[in-house]
């Protein structure tokens, strides 16, 4: 039962993005010394005295070398300079359909198929030589007493793996391309849906609809909320009926495409008001620091930068007395203002790397006053990254400052006018190129509203 590849699967851009992995953990296992790496798909565990699991979601080390959505248990071995080994497990199972071979993989893998869990884990230690320094990346249950393991995930390797995954090849770009249609695809939906008057739930179930994609299949659960709930960063939850009054609109949802994320946030306001010009305002502000995005500049540069542009939109809209300076220096903007400024992007929404200064693991952790910083390194072509600015009126951040010296400097019944609306969130995925960047999440808006 083979496996087929996307119809536009380009085999030799995936080849090429094969061998470059390739040399990439050669390198940083020779540097590690290690001979052989096992890396584990893994495999979804049953929920506490159920029989049921949660999806299948794979080990982000085995996705980045096989981009495949089904493929529990399976395990890859590297022991340069031999080709990388695939060993796939395929039952023989009624109860459930089982893993389909992919055929595209035997042009870059040695592929071994098997019905049996034993017979692979016989296989995968079968090919592992006597004197070789083995290492396991994955989850460290998968080393059980017998497996001749000479470390498991140690940091210095890992950390070099890391640290590369930031760079992103030209297979992985266009995933994220295509992980960005999805997710766009959904996000339009979703705000007609919005402005016809759909519940939380309905939206959700729209973006799902337009973007092709199951819960499962999303890179994480859709954030759908309406007015007050924007203000809660990470909100969970589906209400099944619209609100009485509809004063806003944030959602934050994406699409995935071979394992690759995209993360987009959008905001509206349903009326057309101060609420509606502060959403502007915001669109207007994250695009200009996009245009700043450069190789060479700091992420936290950037992140202080908007920082004080929030400081300013908050002074022009009379939500601050003080100077956008002032509002800065005190620390007004980190109520309004609580989360980072964006992450890295990939194989995981907060994708790994983003506070490694070098290879070698140096510690890059965030600025004292922003420890919710997600990144911290310095941009380099290849980056994919978020830049995901907020203003945000979330009561349990606003509260403390009203009895602090800085709150005075706040016009608190400007800031009741908003407290209905929860929060304003714009995030688009960058890909940063030599001399500037790709928009992937504007491109895409602007690609389909065209053709819409």
């Amino acid at each position: 039962m083979p496996h087929s590849a996307p119809p536009d699967f380009d085999r030799d851009r995936y080849a090429r993005h094969v061998a470059g992995v390739a040399a990439t953990w050669r390198e940083a296992m020779l540097n590690a010394g290690f001979d052989a790496a096992v890396i584990p798909a893994g495999a979804s565990a049953y929920r506490f005295q159920d029989d049921l699991a949660p999806p299948f979601r794979a080990n982000p080390n085995f996705a980045q070398w096989a981009p495949l959505a089904q493929a529990e248990h399976g395990v890859l071995l590297y022991r340069p300079p031999h080709r990388p080994r695939l060993f796939f497990y395929q039952p023989a199972d009624f109860w459930h359909l089982p893993p389909a071979v992919p055929e595209w993989a035997e042009a870059e893998f040695d592929l071994e198929v098997h019905p049996e869990l034993t017979d692979l884990a016989e296989a995968v230690f079968g090919h592992l030589k006597d004197g070789e320094r083995t290492v396991l990346v994955g989850e460290a249950g998968a080393a059980d007493g017998n497996a001749p393991f000479d470390a498991v995930n140690p940091p210095d390797l890992v950390d070099a793996l890391h640290y590369a995954r930031a760079r992103k090849d030209d297979f992985e770009l266009d995933a994220m391309r295509r992980a960005t249609e999805l997710g766009v695809r959904g996000h339009l939906a979703a705000r007609d849906a919005y402005f016809d008057g759909a519940s939380e739930l309905d939206i959700h179930l729209a973006f799902l609809r337009a973007s092709r994609q199951t819960e499962a299949e999303l890179p994480y659960p859709n954030i759908v909320a309406q007015n007050t709930h924007a203000g809660v960063l990470h909100y969970q939850l589906y209400d099944a009926a619209p609100p009485g009054l509809r004063r806003s609109f944030l959602i934050d949802a994406g699409g995935r495409y071979l394992g690759y994320a995209s993360d987009i946030t959008r905001t509206y306001s349903a009326a057309r008001d101060a609420f509606a010009d502060l959403v502007d305002a915001l669109d207007a502000a994250q695009r200009a620091l996009i245009d700043e995005v450069q190789p060479g500049v700091t992420y936290p540069h950037l992140h202080e930068r908007m920082h004080r542009v929030v400081a300013r939109l908050l002074h022009e809209f009379g939500l601050v007395s003080c100077s956008p300076d002032a509002a800065f220096e005190s620390g007004i903007t980190d109520a309004f203002f609580p989360h980072g400024l964006g992450h890295l992007l990939g194989l995981q929404t907060h994708d790994v790397g983003g506070h490694l200064a070098d290879a070698h693991g140096t510690p890059a952790p965030p600025p004292e006053r922003f420890p919710a910083l997600r990144l911290t390194r310095t941009v380099e072509a290849g980056h994919v990254f978020t830049v995901e600015p907020g203003i945000y009126f979330i009561p349990l951040l606003l509260d403390p400052l009203r009895v602090e010296a800085a709150g005075a400097d706040v016009v608190w019944s400007r800031v009741d006018e908003f407290l209905p609306c929860g929060g304003i969130r714009i995030e688009d995925n960058v890909a940063v190129t030599a001399d500037g960047t790709e928009n992937l999440t504007r491109d895409a808006f602007a690609r389909l509203e065209r053709h819409a």
